[in-house]
């Protein structure tokens, strides 16, 4: 089969308009971090709901621990490399009754995948300790509901 100038450069272009379209879908936010987005930015009460025994650790893919919980986005931030980030720290007393602060952190990603990292800080002591850090994909291990 034999193509003239003008198809043969058509055919020639087609992988160039796909990979393009390729490229740009990529930089495009998932349609569940536009929805908390538009949300957060109305104004409206957006809540998390947690599951992280749907959730796996992100240093090797293992499922969370049997832990649910929830709570209402009270502020966020947005960047072009954390996506959208909240947080939420409470005082509370641990088993042996010592003050503990424990703090948790969240990242929505442009792809829609949430990041809860957890610390806490014993009172009196000088560093936080690393209680976890887990990947939850939507809905199955996170909710935003409003």
């Amino acid at each position: 089969m034999r193509f003239s100038g003008g198809r043969l450069s058509i055919l020639l272009s087609l992988p160039l308009v796909v990979s393009l379209n390729t490229i740009t879908k990529a930089d495009e936010p998932s349609p569940k971090y536009t929805e908390v987005l538009s949300a957060l930015q109305a104004g409206k009460n957006v809540k998390l709901i947690l599951d992280l025994n749907h959730c796996t650790t992100a240093d090797g893919g293992k499922p969370g621990p049997a832990v649910q919980g929830g709570l209402v986005i009270s502020a966020f931030r947005v960047t072009a490399q954390n996506g959208i980030s909240f947080a939420n720290a409470h005082q509370t007393l641990d088993g042996a009754g010592h003050r503990v602060t424990e703090y948790i952190r969240h990242s929505l990603s442009r792809e829609g995948k949430l990041t809860v990292r957890a610390s806490k800080l014993v009172a009196d002591a000088a560093e936080a300790v690393n209680q976890g850090e887990f990947v939850c994909e939507l809905p199955d291990g996170a909710k935003f509901i409003w």
